[in-house]
């Protein structure tokens, strides 16, 4: 990795916590890069898998419709992580050199709030969990139990004070944790948190599977031999919006957050391998479970921390596993929803913004949006509106990053340019006109129908919303945009890169 200039630190757009990651701070090795994806495969990715068997899906169709969607997501992720390995920058950084070092703030405030509304979600799931665990220590577990349905609303409705004190109690215990996290210092914290989650994760996570469909055979029996939902026109619509939420639109325009940390390209490679294996595990997890439960009561509860409260026994192992899932669910929130905003914040305002400052804005900000109301209102209203528009938000910034960098700089960036007014990324005032286009159009085609303005075949487009994006901006670009053709670590000219 080449440094940059003595001269960048005094640069507006410059301070420590966005400088590159020098090479002896580079210390996460392939289990700590591996442990990331372990510790954000919490009870939350299982909820994937149970809106697969509410989608009426069975459980191997659920299983092979997210397997194609982490291989998919895999791809991106590999040149997102490259360039944060090899040149030690996170997101916001890199993003400099494919929208401008003005233009940046684009994609950045994108993620940025998109990050604050998953907070929100997962910190109401950490607080079901702190909830349930209350109602069982007050001994009124039977009457949630007697209960025929069980949705994320149901202790909101029943126990109003006791879970908004829980939510406020969660909420400050995240915000503790990101400020003993500073990337200064390699963000300590959440390197000893990616060693040790993968370990409770996969283990807590497969212990609960394995006692569920133990504890109920028949019901099991019943889940397996589920037929398959039969491929028709009628539901492409809603097997495109279910394998959009197997897309991992977030972390391909975060993860290189957490790649910067790491030791080499070998180790990213063999880290990214805990995406197919535990995602895919955790799904067929929340596949069976539910189908399990429908079996049993005619509902297909999906909410993860419900199926635990309602269903696990015995009671003290019931306490357990909620424990665990409440620290699982905290470690997902602060790697995949915190850690991204501050970042954003940082790169807008490097000189104004510290860590601690960015910490403080992200934690208010995530409960003034309040996008955990979308997720109370079931699961297929959630994913297709709050996922679905993620997603094809997200898409069209994905396809401009992968054929930025693997098509047009062929992975040569200059770090002192990245840091400087005028450089290499100036382009036009500081935005590159054309990437902002190829994003805009994208969004446009994605979106048309819903002002009016559909055509025939576009609501096939609209809900496969990342993939479509990633198509329509990503060929655009590489259409408009000049290749560079000078080589690594030298500032080039904008009539190489294109003034505009």
């Amino acid at each position: 990795m080449r440094e940059p200039p003595d001269s960048v630190p005094s640069s507006l757009l410059y301070n420590a916590d966005i400088a590159p990651v020098a090479p002896a701070r580079k210390t996460w090795n392939a289990w700590a890069l591996f442990g990331v994806w372990a510790s954000i495969a919490a009870p939350s990715s299982m909820l994937v898998g149970s809106a697969g068997i509410v989608f009426g899906f069975n459980w191997w169709q659920v299983v092979l419709i997210a397997l194609l969607g982490d291989v998919i997501t895999l791809g991106a992720l590999i040149v997102q992580s490259h360039g944060a390995i090899v040149y030690g920058l996170a997101e916001p950084q890199l993003d400099r050199t494919r929208f401008g070092i003005w233009g940046t703030f684009i994609p950045s405030w994108a993620r940025f709030f998109v990050g604050l509304g998953f907070w929100g979600v997962q910190t109401f799931l950490i607080t079901e969990a702190l909830v349930s665990l209350w109602i069982i220590a007050i001994g009124e577990r039977p009457e949630l139990m007697a209960l025929k349905s069980l949705s994320p609303g149901t202790l909101v409705a029943h126990f109003p004070t006791l879970f908004w004190t829980m939510f406020a109690a969660a909420t400050v215990g995240q915000y503790l944790i990101l400020l003993k996290a500073p990337p200064a210092l390699s963000a300590p914290s959440l390197k000893w948190l990616s060693r040790w989650m993968p370990i409770v994760s996969i283990t807590v996570l497969t212990f609960v599977f394995i006692d569920f469909v133990h504890r109920y055979p028949v019901a099991l029996t019943h889940a397996l031999n589920q037929p398959a939902a039969p491929l028709s026109l009628a539901i492409v619509p809603v097997l495109l919006v279910f394998f959009s939420s197997n897309i991992h639109a977030t972390q391909v325009i975060s993860w290189p957050d957490m790649m910067r940390f790491g030791r080499s390209v070998r180790a990213m490679l063999w880290g990214q391998l805990g995406l197919p294996v535990i995602y895919t595990m955790t799904i067929l997890y929340g596949a069976l479970m539910t189908g399990v439960v429908h079996a049993m009561t005619g509902h297909a509860v999906y909410d993860p921390i419900l199926l635990v409260a309602g269903f696990l026994h015995p009671e003290w192992l019931t306490v357990v596993i909620l424990l665990c899932y409440a620290v699982l669910l905290m470690n997902t929130n602060i790697f995949s929803n915190a850690v991204p905003p501050v970042y954003d914040l940082n790169n807008t305002w490097p000189k104004q913004l510290t860590w601690a400052r960015g910490v403080t804005i992200v934690t208010v900000l995530g409960i003034a949006i309040g996008a955990w109301s979308l997720y109370a209102q079931g699961a297929y209203a959630y994913f297709n509106s709050w996922i679905l528009f993620v997603a094809s938000l997200l898409g069209p910034f994905a396809g401009v990053i992968v054929v930025d960098y693997v098509w047009i700089q062929h992975g040569h960036l200059d770090l002192a340019d990245i840091y400087r007014v005028g450089g290499r990324y100036y382009f036009y005032h500081g935005f590159n006109v054309r990437a902002i286009l190829a994003v805009a159009v994208a969004l446009f085609v994605v979106f048309m129908g819903h002002f009016g303005l559909a055509f025939p075949g576009w609501i096939y487009l609209s809900k496969a919303s990342w993939l479509s994006g990633v198509v329509i901006a990503g060929l655009c670009y590489a259409a408009i945009m000049p290749r560079y053709r000078g080589t690594a670590g030298t500032s080039g000219n904008d009539n190489e890169r294109g003034s505009a």
